[in-house]
């Protein structure tokens, strides 16, 4: 994705989510350099999660505090999935396993950011902390 298709996507996305027209939200982004930010960490930044951009923006601007639970509510059945199949447990054994880990812990810190990953990313993360083959 380019980085002007990055922006005006990120324009138009976040015009929906805050029930603002678009103009007014380019005019948000630009007075408060989050146009420039997206510019200067394009490379970091087009890579997220649109939920995440979402709740990064709102922060940055201000906005809602960034509630997170959601996010890792609908990653953590997707890493747990993936480990009952690699390590050939039940669920609950998964859950156990995973919920105890550091990435776990990492996961659940909103400092570290690693909420706004992918559910494969961390889930390599875990697997390399538990020393097992991807």
């Amino acid at each position: 994705m380019s980085k002007l298709s990055f922006n005006t996507f990120c324009i138009e996305y976040y015009s929906h989510h805050i029930g603002k027209p678009s103009n007014e939200v380019y005019d948000i982004f630009s007075s408060s350099g989050l146009l420039d930010m997206l510019e200067d960490d394009y490379e970091d930044l087009h890579g997220m999660s649109m939920e995440y951009l979402m709740q990064f923006f709102d922060n940055y601007l201000g906005g809602m505090s960034m509630e997170h639970y959601l996010i890792r509510a609908t990653i953590i059945p997707v890493i747990v999935e993936k480990i009952m199949k690699k390590v050939n447990m039940d669920y609950r054994a998964a859950l156990d396993l995973f919920y105890t880990s550091d990435t776990a812990a990492l996961l659940s810190d909103d400092d570290t950011g690693l909420y706004g990953q992918s559910p494969n990313y961390i889930y390599g993360l875990f697997m390399q902390e538990k020393n097992l083959a991807l």
